[in-house]
């Protein structure tokens, strides 16, 4: 560790200021950028005029990159005129209306009686895809259960379809249109544009020849000497996202081929089961699990993976943010499988709209954190867009971004693409006299080296936690049904039960990391002497939010972790139900005592407690570092080890100072790091440290 590295960070560690349009005299602004403290920007070509169709503006682009290379300053590409990044300013679906995004909904018909069925395509409409029917048991009351296994092929053309229906008899039909009215596209701040569908692996190669190929061509080292490529919430189209709008089609995800790919990733078809995407409950669980799964999978390989090989055979790395991180059922609506496409990410990030400490959510980097984990990338990238609530934030503007900044970096960010901008007018009062931010010279600065400092801290240091939040995707994504208006977070059961155990954890101080499946199952191929290891992390807590379906083998990998000594708590409930279990392709009416016998054959039993105890015996546990400050639960700590040496970062995230006093096992001194100011002091173990508001403080040993 570096102690002059520390004082004095580099510029790869401090913050990027985002800049999409630059004067003409585009080196007096670098020289602002650089002279303001910032260690580069991340930017664009020009976006009038025809943007990278353009060529006076690719032009323009070659030159601010090479005056940002005159001054070695790192600069990202961001690859899109606005956002969602797909539509190129529009030119992605010039010429190609095939390459839109599209959903598929579902028309259903019953017939209590013998009937004849007709159904004719709306105008809103491009055509049918697949129309059957089938027996339905109508023996009890209030229920007619669809027989899945007695699926009816019907005959139809793209526009009409027409049968002969007999009593108790289900008929559905699947229609393809546009995603588009109601989407996160006709509400936000950039465009209003259509777009283009990201499980199409065409669509995505007509985005990359209108806006990456354009520069190569007229830049040819542009990427070269890029840092990374910013892509900017790229999503499917099909949730709808204003909550006071309901519209007549509730779509999924749709591509051409999506039924074959099914049945080549899972060994069984779709068709019969494609009514179980849209309606059922517990036993339509495993066919949604998949599908979403699939999906995930698609955007990963059509989208992510495409860009990415592009951008490394190019020179540089695919990197970005996705839509709503925060949220399990977002990660479903969205992406299917948000960490399937994160981790095809060269370099994974997140979006941060908190404007100030006390309104930011806990897993905001968290969930991107996991894929950085496993893809064993330094850290993540955060873009910092102070939006929520900006009166507030306009108080205190420097010291809340100091606040978020030091949660951000102890939750997994090691990189800074910032909307935070500064008053770089102040440097040429008539050529930058429209480029105005919150900050001053001074305080630009500061914020910088206090970023740098973080920064270098923690560059390849190991962030060691042993409590792992269980990531229920497989919950969510059973649980998601295509809906007619806007689902909310709050809809979800696994997303509160997983926001009330983080923030219970968060407002205690204590530090956790998420785990999915393949990690569960990982650490249970790993105990060896009672003990069990996540990415070199030892396994102490296995939290699991409220869920009703769990895989299979994370049950398993759960019951020979518990025997191993490792602490495993349900929160509020635990599964009925596995992933794949035959029962779940038809009607079964689950028994409570016949469920608990299955999971809890030779003694295997989970008792579920409310989440609130969950924490107070994680309070229990015995804990190597302990640091106390005036106000209760106004620290938060993390631990990490570089170069032989262990390091715990305490933040404080409250807006007054606080005086702590620490104690840690067998040593009697720590050396405190102050990012503040760069200073570093030796500390008896039980003296009080001052640690400023929304600051954070690095204790090393």
């Amino acid at each position: 560790m570096d102690r002059e590295a520390f004082s004095n960070p580099a510029q790869e560690y401090r913050m990027k200021t985002i800049i999409h349009g630059w004067p003409n005299e585009c080196g007096i602004l670098a020289d602002a950028v650089r002279d303001f403290g910032y260690g580069g920007t991340a930017t664009n070509p020009p976006t009038e005029n025809g943007y990278t169709g353009n060529k006076e503006n690719l032009a323009k682009f070659g030159r601010i990159l090479e005056e940002l290379n005159r001054r070695n300053m790192d600069y990202w590409i961001y690859d899109e005129q606005g956002y969602p990044s797909g539509h190129g300013g529009g030119q992605s679906l010039e010429g190609h209306p095939e390459l839109e995004a599209k959903g598929f909904y579902m028309h259903r018909r019953m017939a209590w009686e013998p009937k004849t069925a007709i159904f004719d395509l709306d105008d809103e409409s491009d055509r049918i895809i697949w129309a059957a029917k089938y027996p339905c048991d109508c023996s009890r009351m209030n229920t007619s259960i669809v027989l899945y296994d007695q699926m009816e092929q019907v005959a139809f053309t793209d526009t009409h379809c027409e049968c002969s229906m007999k009593e108790n008899e289900a008929l559905f039909i699947f229609c393809v249109k546009s995603a588009y009215e109601g989407s996160h596209l006709t509400h936000n701040v950039s465009s209003k544009n259509r777009y283009i569908n990201i499980l199409d692996e065409k669509a995505v190669r007509r985005f990359l020849d209108v806006c990456y190929e354009p520069i190569v061509k007229e830049v040819p080292e542009a990427y070269k000497n890029a840092r990374a490529v910013f892509t900017d919430e790229p999503s499917l189209q099909t949730p709808y996202i204003q909550g006071d709008e309901v519209w007549p089609y509730a779509l999924a995800p749709w591509v051409d081929g999506l039924f074959e790919a099914f049945e080549e990733e899972y060994g069984y078809s779709l068709l019969p089961y494609l009514p179980m995407i849209f309606e059922g409950r517990s036993s339509s669980y495993t066919v949604r699990v998949h599908f979403y799964q699939l999906i995930g999978k698609l955007i990963a390989k059509n989208y992510v993976k495409q860009i990415s090989d592009w951008c490394l055979e190019h020179g540089t790395c695919f990197s970005g943010h996705y839509l709503a991180e925060e949220s399990l059922r977002a990660h479903v609506l969205y992406y299917g499988s948000y960490l399937e496409v994160l981790r095809a990410s060269g370099y994974p990030g997140v979006d941060v709209l908190a404007s100030y400490p006390d309104i930011y959510h806990q897993n905001t980097t968290r969930f991107a954190q996991m894929a950085a984990r496993k893809n064993n990338t330094n850290g993540i990238m955060v873009e910092l867009c102070p939006f929520i609530n900006m009166e507030h934030f306009s108080e205190h503007p420097v010291r809340y971004a100091a606040g978020i900044l030091s949660l951000l970096y102890l939750g997994g960010c090691r990189c800074v693409n910032s909307y935070f901008s500064s008053d770089f007018s102040a440097y040429s009062p008539e050529i930058l006299r429209g480029y105005q931010g919150f900050m001053s010279r001074g305080q630009s600065i500061w914020l910088n080296e206090y970023t740098g400092r973080l920064g270098s801290m923690l560059d390849q240091a190991f962030h060691e936690c042993g409590t792992f939040v269980y990531y229920a995707l497989e919950e969510v994504q059973a649980k998601t049904r295509p809906s007619h208006c806007a689902q909310e977070a709050s809809d979800s059961e696994a997303d509160r039960s997983i926001f009330e155990i983080t923030r219970s954890l968060f407002d205690r101080g204590y530090d956790y990391l998420f785990a999915d499946r393949d990690d569960i199952v990982a650490a249970a191929g790993s105990i060896s002497e009672n003990q069990a290891w996540i990415s070199g992390c030892r396994v102490e807590n296995i939290i699991l939010p409220a869920m009703d379906i769990i895989y299979p083998e994370t049950w398993e990998a759960l019951v020979r972790l518990r025997e191993a000594g490792v602490s495993i708590w349900f929160a509020d409930k635990l599964p009925k139900y596995r992933v794949g279990e035959k029962a779940v392709f038809a009607y079964y009416d689950f028994r409570e005592e016949s469920v608990l016998d299955a999971f809890t054959a030779d003694g295997r039993y989970f008792a579920a407690i409310p989440a609130e105890q969950i924490v107070q015996k994680i309070e229990k546990q015995e804990k190597e570092f302990n640091v106390q400050a005036d106000a209760s639960n106004s620290l938060l700590t993390a631990k990490f080890q570089k170069d032989g040496r262990k390091i715990y970062f305490v933040v404080n995230k409250t807006e007054e100072k606080q005086e702590a006093a620490w104690q840690c096992s067998g040593k009697e001194k720590a050396e405190i790091w102050n990012p503040a100011d760069g200073s570093i002091m030796e500390v008896e173990a039980g003296k009080s440290v001052t640690i400023d508001a929304c600051r954070g403080l690095f204790f090393v040993f």
